[in-house]
């Protein structure tokens, strides 16, 4: 049924004067602004005109939503199939991208634009001043909403996600809202929307673009064109399987202990990845996210033994790399199964011994990652489950020494707060939450007995235990400045309140790792087993 304005143009039934078809990847609401200009009209008054006054189709991601009804009535005015309008959305990608589409949420590979009102508050719109340049009649790609488009391949330079002039996000339906006079033509969908600076113009800032990093590009490009992929000795992978097996490797590389581990490689660079968001990479900027895909590239670049020389020089783990899905493709699942997890023999004592003394001449703090870097031998050891009597005196005495070396009163009384805490946990069997909430009349219920204080011998009997903790009440709590209405025997200096259950085992692994007990286990529960 024609409308009125079809009546109003003079125009004889539904089809519009121009009959503007969606260019090759072209976005659902780049045609829908060329379209509008096409007939000199502005965006939002052709969409009143053609879905009503009050269809709020700026104020959501139109290329996420894209109500059917809509493109319905795009296709009745345009000679454009509904087919046709239906690839130029994100939610076409369904099935060859990710599995399944969030409309009204957040998508898996599409950049979040950040909708308020008719305003954008991320950039979530990519683009190519070269290809815009090229384009007879510009417009903006599918491909330029999505999280692993930071390049352009075909002309080996990098996308831009907001204007080179203002630095503002990309809006362009908005382009013809500068001033009501300002007319529609070709183009001026590709001028900001807040200074009106033409992207075509702008100037390229000189930057150095990985060959390999331009082919992985290629790659994922080609696989979500036609649907498949050769990959991991598959010639025909299809392209879902491929993009939730990089999803899962994404997640892997991205975990805080693996961006950890990574600074010890040699190939790859992680410094855009240091801050890098929790919720998903789709909220990454885009520098990050052009480091994190030129990481991949590396990685992925002769798969899986480039990936596999990773997890051996960075000592990889299965833990961080399987990441938060409890889905991962086969082709990923096998190779992090087979190489972060597997079982390795351990060094021996005198191998480790050995080692660890060379480490040290060279007047550098032992670690196994230098052990490998010196030596190009990894250490691969069992950390002892429980703690001799003879590691237990040696630590004590250690912390000793360090006290000795202290000048200032009350990092002194600290150590000797940490020394009589592990003594006293070790003897009575007391867990980190246990010596958090140690008071003395529960030590008095514990131990009915009590010795002479004597720090010529280490405390090895539950009497001498107590006698070490009524000693410390004594002459040493109140260095520490706790409030008078603290009760706990072992105190915070900062918080002048009993010490915290995760104080305890962080003072135990400082403990450990300061006095060069390398195979020690770190662990507390160790230490009272």
């Amino acid at each position: 049924m024609s409308s009125c304005y079809d009546t109003l143009l003079g125009l004889s039934g539904q089809l519009w004067p121009v009959h503007l078809q969606p260019k090759e990847d072209e976005l659902l609401s780049s045609w829908i602004i060329r379209l509008a200009h096409a007939h000199g009209y502005k965006v939002q008054t052709m969409c009143s005109m053609l879905l009503g006054s009050d269809a709020a189709i700026w104020n959501r991601d139109v290329d996420q939503l894209a109500p059917i009804e809509d493109l319905q009535r795009l296709s009745t005015i345009s000679g454009a199939s509904i087919e046709r309008i239906e690839k130029t959305t994100l939610r076409s990608l369904e099935g060859d991208l990710f599995e399944k589409h969030t409309p009204h949420g957040i998508c898996r590979w599409i950049v979040p634009i950040g909708v308020f009102h008719r305003s954008r508050r991320r950039p979530g719109l990519m683009f190519c001043p070269q290809c815009l340049k090229e384009d007879p009649e510009p417009y903006f790609r599918r491909t330029w909403r999505l999280a692993f488009a930071t390049i352009c391949a075909k002309h080996g330079c990098y996308l831009l996600d907001t204007c080179p002039n203002c630095n503002s996000p990309l809006a362009p339906h908005r382009s013809d809202m500068q001033s009501r006079t300002v007319f529609p033509k070709t183009g001026l969908n590709v001028c900001c929307w807040k200074c009106g600076f033409d992207y075509r113009k702008t100037i390229e800032q000189p930057h150095f673009l990985e060959e390999l990093h331009v082919r992985f590009q290629e790659k994922l490009e080609h696989a979500l064109n036609v649907g498949y992929v050769e990959w991991a000795n598959s010639p025909n992978m299809h392209s879902l399987v491929f993009f939730e097996g990089l999803r899962a490797l994404i997640a892997g590389l991205t975990s805080r202990q693996t961006r950890n581990r990574l600074k010890r490689s040699t190939n790859i660079s992680i410094a855009e990845l240091s801050n890098f968001p929790e919720n998903g990479f789709e909220f990454a900027n885009l520098p990050s996210r052009r480091e994190l895909f030129c990481i991949l590239a590396k990685v992925t670049e002769r798969w899986p033994k480039s990936f596999v020389d990773l997890i051996h020089e960075c000592d990889l783990r299965y833990a961080d790399l399987k990441g938060d899905s409890h889905r991962r493709p086969f082709w990923y699942e096998d190779v992090i199964h087979l190489e972060a997890s597997a079982k390795r023999i351990s060094t021996s004592d005198t191998e480790f011994n050995s080692i660890s003394n060379a480490v040290r001449a060279r007047n550098v703090k032992f670690s196994a990652f230098k052990a490998k870097q010196l030596f190009d031998r990894k250490l691969h050891w069992q950390p002892v489950t429980s703690v001799s009597d003879e590691t237990y005196d040696e630590l004590l005495i250690s912390i000793d020494h360090e006290i000795a070396r202290t000048l200032d009163s009350k990092d002194r009384a600290v150590l000797i707060r940490d020394k009589i805490m592990f003594a006293v946990g070790r003897v009575l069997k007391l867990t980190q939450n246990d010596l958090a909430c140690l008071t003395i009349d529960k030590v008095h219920q514990l131990v009915s007995n009590t010795e002479t204080a004597d720090f010529y011998n280490n405390a090895k009997t539950p009497a001498q235990a107590r006698a070490w903790v009524e000693w410390y009440w004594q002459n040493i709590r109140h260095q520490l400045e706790p409030n008078d209405a603290v009760m706990q025997v072992f105190t915070s200096v900062q918080r002048k309140k009993g010490i915290k259950r995760t104080t305890v085992g962080a003072r135990f692994r400082r403990a450990v790792n300061a006095n060069l007990l390398d195979r020690m286990n770190t662990e507390y529960k160790a230490w009272i087993k």
